[in-house]
């Protein structure tokens, strides 16, 4: 038997051992947020706090993110506080009470895992990824998962206060004390510098406004990266806290389709290879171009990783260099070729895309100077037959409600948006368009912007800011957004009928941006709503963006039919789009699999036209 006061020793021992991992960890985490300027503010702090509760509700991931966080904090407090309460039975009875949730959690976490690592055998088998790279993450994913047990059994110890159970936790603690100052400490200092950075926030290498007025130097503008150096601070530091959670494969279409990425091993990757090489290392050494190009740039990775890995600006840095390079096959070339020549994304003379609306009653700016709203057209708008029948039906909607003479299109003024070639990589050419753009927005006195493209939307109210702050003045509406105040506000009446409605969120639109209500407050005033398994927020991406409708990318299955499917599985007759070319990616997946007799694709503008009750009288919307 060891001697009582020996053993008194040890757990003093033990106890401050513990105490300095404590300590640790909290002197680590000040670190590593004042390394990378990042302010520890009570203010900003609370924010964290905030937005960590909210996310709860995001998806099952940030729960059991948000298990582990209360449970290592809530085993730590016990520990700090042991000596003062250990002779209290009560207190361990509160304390289990209080950690029992977080114990369900963290169990459930540790499922989650097993599965993760389960299916990451899977993943790396047909991403044909190194043994170097396997052993790696399953080391990786087998230490967090040892930290997840270790604390479960640390809080589950908690209802036991004998003196046994002291010396054991005691030694547990110290092991999962240490892999969590080891591990865990820089991802949570990760999601501290990135959570209120938003998704559309990609970085502009520059700003084409300087290089005009001279202040930088065109010859020494690098668009990408090509080098692990050149990655900005914040980059670098979201691949060296990737600690394999898996959320951002779950969520990834580019993964369900079989296509060549894993957002988890592309960054895990890159953090190997600077580990190994240093800030000089070549990412393309480790990085497929196949795998950046089958990115859609939905942001289901980045929106869904619980420790704020920044996957899309990654993937966008690199991209760029792809551009810089000229590493393009023929339909990206001709997609930045006919943005070049005809200023237009599909190849078409420019001249004239607007005819066929004036035809339908719609004037020009130059026509109708006290316009209050730009209607802008896009580039699917302008010359896509079925994209032209939602635009069609947005001005039927505006005639039927009095308000066409508040409305002006550009004409053969309107350009591309620019968003294909930011998407691609081009941003030089993007900024082109963008301050081109901006300088029309600015001659014309444009207050207001009506769009029927998500991803016009997002460059208009996102992008366009960062080049020039101007268009902060600037209010822009998703056509969803604008009819749905004229259907609040009484100007448009619509009527219900015995339908059922399916609705599609374009990633640009609900993910990017949040505008996930509208459409649900329409289509429950005109139908009945049933809702698939991804929506909302958690859009299943149509597989269009980030260019993608341009070229193609190797896949086992289509993304849109994987979409498509998810959608009839709500057996509604009709499908309610938000995107041009959503809706085009449907059509196509209905026609190639033979279902366009059994569900109707129709775009929100559509919907609301064939159920508008009667005409009304003009009324002030403003």
């Amino acid at each position: 038997m060891i001697d009582q006061e020996i053993l008194s020793y040890l757990l003093y021992v033990l106890y401050a051992i513990n105490v300095g991992l404590i300590l640790s960890l909290i002197i680590r985490l000040f670190r590593e947020a004042s390394v990378n300027k990042v302010p520890i503010t009570a203010n900003r702090l609370l924010a964290f706090l905030t937005h960590e509760i909210k996310n709860v509700k995001k998806s099952i991931v940030e729960v059991m993110h948000m298990a582990i966080l209360g449970g290592v904090s809530l085993s730590m407090l016990y520990t700090l506080l042991y000596p003062w309460i250990y002779r209290y039975e009560l207190a361990h009875y509160v304390m289990f009470g209080v950690a029992l949730p977080f114990i369900v959690g963290l169990v459930g976490a540790f499922v989650w895992r097993a599965q993760v690592l389960a299916r990451s055998f899977r993943v790396h088998a047909e991403l044909n990824v190194d043994h170097e790279f396997r052993r790696r993450s399953a080391m990786l994913q087998g230490v967090l998962m040892a930290i997840i047990a270790l604390t479960t059994t640390t809080l589950s110890m908690t209802i036991l206060p004998t003196l046994f159970y002291v010396d054991i936790k005691l030694i547990i603690t110290v092991f999962d004390y240490l892999l969590i100052v080891i591990f865990y400490a820089r991802p949570e200092v990760n999601l501290y510098i990135t959570f209120d950075r938003g998704l559309p926030n990609i970085r502009m290498p520059f700003n084409i406004k300087d290089v005009i007025e001279g202040k930088v130097d065109a010859s020494q503008i690098s668009m990408g990266v090509g080098k692990i150096g050149e990655f900005e601070n914040y980059e670098i530091h979201s691949f060296d806290t990737c600690v394999e959670i898996g959320a951002c494969e779950e969520y990834c279409p580019a993964v369900s389709a079989g296509r060549p990425l894993s957002p988890r091993v592309l960054v895990r990757k890159l953090a190997i290879l600077k580990s190994a090489s240093g800030l000089d290392a070549d990412p393309f050494k480790v990085i497929g171009e196949d795998e950046l190009w089958a990115c859609t740039t939905c942001g289901a990775c980045t929106y869904n990783c619980p420790v704020g890995v920044r996957h899309i600006d990654i993937i966008m840095d690199l991209r760029r260099k792809l551009v810089e390079l000229g590493k393009l096959d023929q339909k990206k070339s001709n997609l930045l070729l006919n943005i070049s020549q005809y200023n237009n994304s599909m190849g078409m003379p420019n001249y004239g895309r607007h005819d066929w609306l004036k035809e339908l009653g719609v004037k020009t700016v130059q026509e109708n100077s006290d316009f209050e709203y730009l209607l802008w057209i896009g580039c699917m708008g302008s010359f896509d037959n079925r994209a032209r029948e939602i635009v069609k039906a947005l001005v039927e909607i505006l005639r039927e409600a009095g308000l066409l003479d508040k409305v002006a299109i550009l004409g053969d003024e309107e350009t591309c948006c620019g968003d294909p070639a930011r998407r691609l990589g081009e941003e030089s050419r993007f900024q082109e368009l963008a301050l081109n753009n901006i300088e029309l927005f600015k001659k014309y006195d444009v207050k207001a912007i009506i769009t029927i493209c998500p991803h016009g939307y997002n460059v208009f109210k996102n992008d366009y800011v960062k080049v020039d702050p101007w268009m902060g003045n600037v209010k822009v509406y998703h056509h969803v957004e604008f009819l749905n105040e004229l259907i609040n506000k009484g100007v448009i009446k619509v009527s219900r009928d015995n339908v059922v409605f399916t609705i599609h969120d374009p990633c640009y639109l609900a993910r990017y941006n949040g505008v996930i209500n509208p459409q649900r407050e329409i289509i429950r005033k005109v139908g009945d709503l049933r809702e698939p398994v991804r929506h909302g927020a958690q859009t299943f991406c149509c597989g269009a963006g980030g260019a993608n409708y341009w070229y193609d990318v190797p896949e086992k299955k289509r993304i849109s039919h994987i979409r498509l499917e998810q959608l009839m599985d709500t057996s509604a007759q009709t499908i309610v789009t938000l995107c041009p070319f959503c809706n085009a990616m449907l059509t196509d997946a209905a026609r190639v699999k033979g279902v366009e007799d059994k569900v109707k694709i129709l775009d929100i503008a559509e919907i609301i036209r064939e159920s508008i009750a009667k005409p009304v009288e003009t009324k002030q919307i403003n």
